[in-house]
């Protein structure tokens, strides 16, 4: 690949997402499908499309004949003109996109220092306390074989607890939550945690955000990253939910949990999966999870699989036919 040929970035982004996301909405409302897993992969498969076009066309698919036309031609117009429009745009977004990318890793720095200074702030709570939490903390790792994750204790406003860390994670715990809450509501909050860590949720949401840093100039890639991480969430909910036996119950935790935060001023930050998440998204949460049985509805696995391959190749195959 050269840099010439990042033209074709935009172009695939630009045009691809015109052509994928009617075809998302459309496979939605058609199929009617509700499980998170299945629309949260939906939602990934659209995301990543261009980028895929892209890679694609430029390495194994790099000799490939220009869609079988002859340079001429109508046709041929359209495609130089396109060329022409990605190139142009290209030389003005490819700084940007360097900017982005730094802005990205500065980001991930950035958690980390908060991270620090969290921990170089961290308060101790009383032995039960601190009992109560490894307990429910050693027992899920250990059901789920994972390692037991560094746990941090805080006093800081705007949430109940968030995971984060990509190669060793960490739990942070507001110590303002823990006697408040009953052994049955804080393992609902711990255990949505450890989800989030077994998923490696922190890592791929950090990837996810910078792709979507580098199509900023298109509105679609907002709009699918956060519908992929309100499905993230919402199948977390359904996890934990399973594990302890009740949704209804984990529900009234959600919005118990939500209520303290509200009282002490909510403040969320930015860099982590948090328990309770943002504002506009408890309602469809909790909503889903009051729900019951109706969001396990999932389309059998081969259905959802040539729903999903589908509508990949046929992008790949349109982006080809644009550049």
């Amino acid at each position: 690949m050269r840099a010439t040929d990042l033209h074709s970035f935009f172009i695939y982004v630009f045009f691809g997402y015109f052509f994928i996301f009617p075809a998302l909405c459309i496979a939605l409302k058609l199929f009617n499908i509700k499980h998170p897993k299945q629309r949260k992969s939906l939602y990934l498969m659209v995301l990543i499309a261009p980028f895929a076009g892209f890679a694609l066309y430029h390495t194994v698919l790099e000799k490939r004949c220009q869609t079988g036309l002859l340079p001429g031609g109508l046709f041929w117009v359209y495609f130089e003109a396109l060329c022409n429009i990605g190139k142009a745009a290209i030389s003005f977004l490819a700084p940007l996109l360097v900017l982005l990318i730094i802005v990205g890793l500065l980001k991930a720095l950035a958690g980390s220092i908060y991270l620090w200074r969290t921990q170089a702030s961290s308060l101790e709570p009383t032995k039960e306390e601190r009992h109560r939490v490894e307990s429910i903390i050693r027992n899920c790792c250990r059901r789920w074989r994972i390692a037991v994750p560094r746990l941090i204790f805080t006093g800081q406003r705007g949430f109940a607890a968030f995971a984060a860390g990509f190669y060793r994670p960490v739990v942070v715990v507001n110590t303002f939550i823990l006697p408040q809450l009953t052994d049955a509501e804080l393992a609902g909050v711990l255990t949505h945690e450890l989800v989030h860590i077994r998923r490696k949720d922190m890592l791929i949401g950090w990837l996810l955000h910078l792709l979507r840093d580098m199509m900023i100039f298109t509105p679609f890639s907002t709009i699918l990253l956060d519908r992929y991480m309100l499905e993230r969430e919402r199948l977390c909910d359904l996890e934990t939910a399973e594990l302890l036996g009740s949704q209804r119950q984990y529900a009234a935790t959600l919005l118990k949990v939500w209520r303290l935060l509200l009282d002490r001023q909510q403040l969320r930050p930015g860099f982590f999966a948090n328990f309770t998440g943002r504002e506009r998204e408890m309602e469809q949460r909790v909503t889903a999870l009051l729900a019951g049985n109706e969001q396990k509805a999932a389309l059998p696995g081969y259905l959802f699989s040539m729903l999903n391959s589908s509508m990949f190749v046929m992008t790949i195959l349109f982006l080809g036919l644009i550049c």
